[in-house]
């Protein structure tokens, strides 16, 4: 029974994730809510699992499954809405491929690497949140090719290989974590220069996931060399 418990935790990401996607279009801020809640009932699913030492090869398959919809779906539904009437916003719907194929791919790893392989797909979900957030709290229109590019860059990001920092800490300590504190650090002063100027904290989650990849590319690049 209690290998259930964290089950239907994930299933509430599911239902977050559905919820997300019935409000995407009359209320934007309230789809964004509903994908937080997904977000945080993601973290905890597992957290709870290896606490009660009942994961499981199931609980693995729901939670991807779960997060196909709350970070694969909806961001594309968020896409295919901001692109209003063009005729290439069937294209947005590339973005669930991805995280479909990017989880997929997850699942059925063995490499004993710590890094992520390719833009984990909650990531790709924050960084829709942020387009979208800042489209409808600033009202300001992103152009069509910009929403286009960033469907071909969140999806190509997603089916990559490139090595992301995988941001699990083991313990407070600073070694070994140099990078990962380093980023915690990065984002927090970017979060205080944002208010400082009065930017948007839509855009501040922009700056902060272009530093998240710009700091694991620099980290991966200089431990292989």
């Amino acid at each position: 029974m209690k290998a259930w418990i964290p089950n239907a935790i994930t299933m509430g990401n599911l239902v977050c994730g559905c919820m997300a996607i019935l409000c995407a279009q009359n209320d934007p801020m309230l789809s964004i809510g509903w994908v937080l809640l997904a977000a945080v009932l993601d973290f905890f699913d597992g957290l709870v699992a290896r606490a009660l030492n009942v994961s499981s090869a199931l609980g693995g398959q729901l939670d991807s499954l779960a997060d196909v919809v709350s970070f694969g779906v909806v961001p594309a539904i968020w896409s295919f809405h901001l692109l209003g009437n063009h005729p290439l916003r069937y294209v947005c719907f590339i973005i669930a491929v991805g995280a479909a194929y990017r989880l997929g791919r997850f699942n059925l790893d063995t490499s004993k690497v710590e890094h992520f392989k390719g833009l984990a797909v909650p990531a790709n979900a924050m960084i829709w949140m942020a387009i979208l957030g800042y489209s409808w709290e600033e009202t300001y229109q992103f152009p069509t090719s910009v929403l286009l590019l960033f469907v071909a860059l969140t999806t190509l990001l997603m089916v990559s290989t490139l090595p992301l920092l995988n941001l699990k800490f083991k313990g407070l300590v600073w070694k070994g974590q140099e990078m990962r504190w380093l980023l915690i650090l990065s984002a927090a002063l970017t979060l205080l220069t944002c208010e400082l100027l009065d930017l948007s904290i839509f855009a501040s989650t922009m700056i902060i996931t272009v530093e998240y990849i710009l700091l694991s590319l620099a980290h991966y690049k200089k431990i292989s060399s």
